[in-house]
């Protein structure tokens, strides 16, 4: 929704005026302009939270807002070059000026900047004249619409924690008997006729469709009666040939390269793998929350599984009855999950509201009021989970009775009965981490979502704050961790208590789609142009189509901020990130997906990319062709993650990386012909995780980074190290100052001995530290996943 856009923004926009106001000399005819824009903005702030609850309502305070949203856009990338371009300016003078013995070419150079630097104030204090006028525009609208003014009042924080939930459900215990049944019993009609049965478990989103059929299949009886159990992740249209791809992967436990294989099999290929794979088995195969859609691409799939063994089975979850008939299940092996009673919603929300608080004193006056609420989540035990968890920061009656009496309740949304609750649990997240779940709908319903890549992601979109001292990946902690115990997250994958993987409810899902409206979209490429079709589009998710290459033309996209794609094999060439460059100038975030295995990217990265100046986050990983990056890539001064693992082609970084002032990330294990990291590497001072870094042990000169080199990085937190060099200098080593550090893992090629590494270091007892075997540098023993992630991954 706008508010939790605008707020962020607004406030954004207030930080680099502050900022660039202490640090730069305002830009001629700027700064009338940015005193206008601050005026506007206060006033704007304290109309905000009445425009919101009335949008819902009144058509015309909505696109009052939209327009409000779209000026905030244009006008932070407009203060952000601002700022960015004053800075390169103070750099391109300094480094003018340290030209010793040049004095002639130092002249000339100064020229020819100042009047290069003269046109760039015109072009930026334009573009902020016309965008101010714009938003001039709206402000002056507000009095149309009575808006009044209030004074902002962030929500209580609730109290956070890494909590897993557990995996069992409330009144389902008499349906999963039934389901039971039906996947252990036999059916003599259809064994002999070899026929499949399927059972299909039907009902509104936010029953419980998908928790119960993985309760199921986790139960010790079913495991053993069936020799595999494959769950593949439909979900909104039934796309036969990528279902089929994601029952080879579960069948057969195909990951990274070798499910990458199968991008290039056409249908039949891929149905025969199936039929050869299932052949004589007894199999379970679930298909989770399929939609309604045409019977003949279920049927091409069907006739194949009708090869296993007597007494195989196939579960399917969905919404619609007509599916369920599609798939063939028979009117007896239909279960229609109903509501729950008020009671067992009580019981949900009750666990989720007072955990941990057995001996509160006011519990039995709470608990009056909460069997009230209960009965307005309609029999859904979403519905009561979340509720549960927002009411769980909530110790009052008065708290209690502000729930139950909201207006939202009256509220005519979509899918109300659901959508309410969820409504409710949304407003009470400060308005930073509402923006950082809206975000997570950009990936689609059953992504698994990585909580390193999801916070990455969340730092380089600004939601997480802008200051460079700040530990920032702590704010990421702190919002994730509230958005767990609002349960908008969900099936967490734990290792030591950390939550390393998450997966979010459809129905959420869902609910954050209605709430973002168009400023998310998703793209199937299948030619060699992209059109964006609406400007409102500023995050964009480009699913590349099998044998096609990433489009060497792009139009529409000049505002995009974010583009994430899932490509093919030589999917992307030099010529379309060319043109990506020159027309996606506003990007902030670049994320080049792909599996582990193929070859993908050109060998070089065109010069271009320098042009992307708010560019904040870079993934390359696993380009494997790829063997230079451009000195230009260092004129990105906003540039805070550098993913390159796995480009094992690699051979050189920058010499001048030095001069990213606010890289944060920097990434390259796997790349394997990468020798040594540039000496100007120690001058990357905001660096807190360094993955992959090659330090020397036996020497400290002016070429390559050495051991003693991570003392000047004082705010590093995470450090996974190639040590090189046949002996260590203990002095040398000994300058490390790894007291900061909490993690840090170690792979020795060389003949230094571990024994001598952890005496030269000197490291600290909390350290989290150990060494591992090969410069992909896992630890030993491994990571690992949970069954469920095997199990559940979908397929992309």
């Amino acid at each position: 929704m706008a508010d939790a856009i605008l707020y962020l923004f607004l406030d954004q926009v207030k930080t680099i005026i502050d900022k660039a106001k202490k640090e730069v000399k305002l830009l001629v005819g700027v700064e009338d302009e940015v005193e206008k824009l601050e005026r506007n903005l206060d006033l704007v702030l304290s109309v905000l939270a009445d425009a919101e609850e009335k949008k819902t309502t009144d058509q015309l305070v909505k696109k009052w807002l939209d327009r409000l949203k779209e000026a905030a856009y244009d006008m932070e990338d407009a203060l952000d070059e601002w700022k960015t371009r004053a800075e390169l300016e103070v750099k391109g003078t300094e480094n003018a000026a340290n030209c010793q013995g040049k004095v002639l070419l130092l002249r000339n150079f100064i020229s020819c900047f100042s009047f290069h630097r003269l046109s760039s104030r015109h072009e930026v204090a334009v573009n902020i004249k016309e965008i101010n006028r714009r938003i001039d525009e709206i402000v002056k609208e507000k009095d149309k619409y009575q808006l009044e003014r209030r004074k902002i009042e962030l929500p209580k924080r609730p109290e956070t924690s890494s909590f897993v939930d557990v995996s069992k459900l409330c009144g389902r215990d008499g349906v999963k008997r039934e389901i039971l049944s039906y996947l252990l019993g036999g059916n003599s009609e259809m064994d002999a006729a070899k026929l499949i049965q399927t059972i299909s478990i039907v009902g509104m989103g936010g029953l419980g469709k998908t928790a119960l059929a993985q309760l199921v299949c986790n139960d010790p009886n079913v495991k053993q009666h069936f020799e595999s159990v494959t769950w593949v992740c439909v979900s909104d249209s039934f796309d036969e040939k990528r279902v089929a791809k994601a029952i080879i992967q579960g069948l057969e436990k195909l990951s990274g390269s070798a499910a990458y294989g199968l991008e290039s099999d056409p249908l039949e290929i891929l149905l025969g793998r199936i039929s050869k794979s299932i052949e004589g088995k007894k199999y379970l195969l679930v298909l989770d929350d399929v939609w309604a859609d045409k019977c003949e691409r279920w049927d091409s799939l069907k006739v194949t599984f009708n090869l296993g063994a007597a007494g195989s089975k196939i579960l399917v979850t969905t919404r619609d009855l007509n599916v369920a008939s599609m798939m063939g299940s028979f009117d007896s092996q239909i279960i229609h999950l109903e509501k729950l009673g008020d009671e067992e919603c009580w019981s949900i929300l009750r666990d989720k509201a007072f955990k941990g608080k057995d001996k509160m004193k006011s519990r039995e006056d709470l608990e009056e009021i909460g069997r009230k609420i209960a009965k307005r989540c309609k029999g859904l035990p979403l519905a009561a989970k979340v509720l549960g968890s927002l009411l769980h920061s909530r110790s009052t009656k008065g708290e209690w009775l502000n729930i139950l009496a909201s207006e939202i309740w009256k509220l005519n949304l979509a899918q109300k009965e659901i959508f309410a609750p969820l409504l409710l649990s949304y407003y009470d997240l400060p308005h930073p981490v509402r923006r950082c779940f809206l975000y997570c709908v950009l990936f689609p319903k059953d992504f698994v979502y990585a909580y390193h890549h999801i916070t990455s992601h969340w730092l380089a979109q600004g939601f997480l704050g802008s200051d460079p001292d700040a530990d920032l990946e702590l704010v990421g902690l702190e919002y994730f961790n509230i958005l767990v115990a609002h349960s908008f997250f969900q099936d967490f994958a734990t290792r030591d208590g950390y939550i390393f993987f998450f997966k979010m409810h459809d129905v959420v899902h869902d609910f954050g789609k209605y709430l973002a409206e168009n400023e998310f979209a998703m793209e199937i490429v299948q030619t060699d142009h992209l059109s964006i079709n609406s400007a409102r589009h500023r995050h964009l998710l480009v699913m590349v189509g099998e044998r096609m290459s990433f489009p060497t033309s792009i139009s529409g996209a000049e505002k995009l901020r974010t583009l994430v794609t899932y490509t093919g094999k030589d999917a992307l060439t030099c010529d379309a990130l060319r043109s990506l460059f020159n027309h996606c100038r506003r990007l902030r975030l670049l994320d080049f997906n792909w599996p582990d295995g193929p070859d993908h990217l050109c060998n070089e990265v065109p010069e271009d990319i320098g042009k992307l100046m708010h560019l904040r986050y870079i993934n390359l990983a696993n380009s494997k062709k790829l063997e230079r990056l451009p000195e230009e890539l260092c004129n990105i001064l906003n540039l805070e993650c550098l993913d390159l693992k796995g480009c094992r082609s690699l051979k050189h970084l920058p010499e001048s990386i030095g001069k990213l002032p606010n890289l944060r990330f920097l990434v390259t294990n796997g790349c394997f012909a990468l020798t040594h990291y540039p000496k100007d590497v120690g001058k990357l001072t905001s660096l807190r995780t360094l993955i992959g870094v090659i330090a020397r042990a036996d020497r400290n000169d002016g070429t390559e980074f050495s051991i003693a080199d991570l003392g000047n990085l004082k705010h590093l937190r995470r450090v996974w190290m190639k040590v090189v060099g046949n002996s260590i200098d203990m002095e040398e080593a000994g300058k490390a100052g790894l007291q900061n550090v909490e993690e840090l893992w170690i792979y020795l090629p060389g003949e230094v001995e571990e024994d001598d590494i952890i005496e030269a270091l000197h490291l600290p007892p909390s350290i989290i530290f150990g060494f591992s075997d090969d410069y992909w540098l896992n630890p030993r023993g491994g990571f690992g996943h949970p069954d469920w992630f095997k199990f559940n991954s979908p397929v992309y």
